[in-house]
């Protein structure tokens, strides 16, 4: 079949691509993409899996291993940042956490990348800016702030976020944990979680606030 003034057919770009040698070097190098994806897995992502867990079982989620085992709703701790915050009480989750690496770790999982450990809740409940990460982590034993763990250290901290309901938290709490890696940006040009996928997910029972995390009204 003969092909009319100003058609241009499939055969005429690939002749034109192969006239040169670098036409035929970035050509080649196209062609052989998908090769070597198949190779490597294919264009699917990873298999994300998903696991259920009792509350008080270890969760290795890569830099370090969570042990959550009970949640709290109260406006009895932190109470001048509630007021900052304009909240109602905190939501604190009791977990354990065991670094694995040799480097301090953040707890607050900033930048947003990583939901290492988040509540299962409407984000509308909280003045943060998200669950991504809470606004205030406390060590358990003294009240201290405790959003770093130390090298092979075993800590029990509460990851607190602000409610703006308190009403609305039942007697158990749904909270995920997902698998994350600590890695440094190029454009921050510093360390920030991101989540590799692999999720956790446990249903925590309501506890009292701990007695060491109590700060009594300021009488002034």
């Amino acid at each position: 079949m003969s092909t009319g003034a100003g058609e241009i057919t499939a055969r005429t770009v690939l002749v034109f691509a192969l006239a040169t040698w670098p036409r035929r070097i970035v050509v080649g190098t196209l062609l052989l993409i998908p090769v070597i994806v198949a190779v490597f897995g294919g264009f699917g992502g990873a298999q994300v899996e998903s696991h259920e867990v009792p509350p008080g079982q270890q969760v290795d989620v890569g830099a370090m291993v969570v042990t959550p085992t009970a949640f709290f709703v109260s406006d009895e701790v932190e109470r001048s940042f509630l007021e900052i915050a304009d909240a109602e009480a905190w939501l604190g989750v009791i977990v354990e956490v065991d670094n694995l690496t040799t480097e301090t770790l953040s707890l607050t999982f900033s930048r947003g990348a990583s939901d290492a450990v988040s509540p299962a809740l409407d984000e509308a409940l909280t003045t943060a800016v998200g669950w991504s990460y809470p606004d205030s982590v406390l060590r358990v034993a003294d009240a201290t702030p405790g959003d770093r763990a130390l090298p092979g250290v075993r800590t029990q901290v509460a990851l607190m976020w602000p409610l703006t309901d308190a009403d609305a938290v039942g007697e158990t709490l749904d909270i995920t944990m997902t698998e994350s890696e600590l890695t440094y940006s190029l454009m921050s040009k510093e360390d920030v979680w991101m989540s590799l996928g692999d999720v956790w997910t446990t249903t925590l029972p309501r506890e009292d606030l701990p007695s060491t995390l109590f700060e009594p009204k300021d009488d002034f």
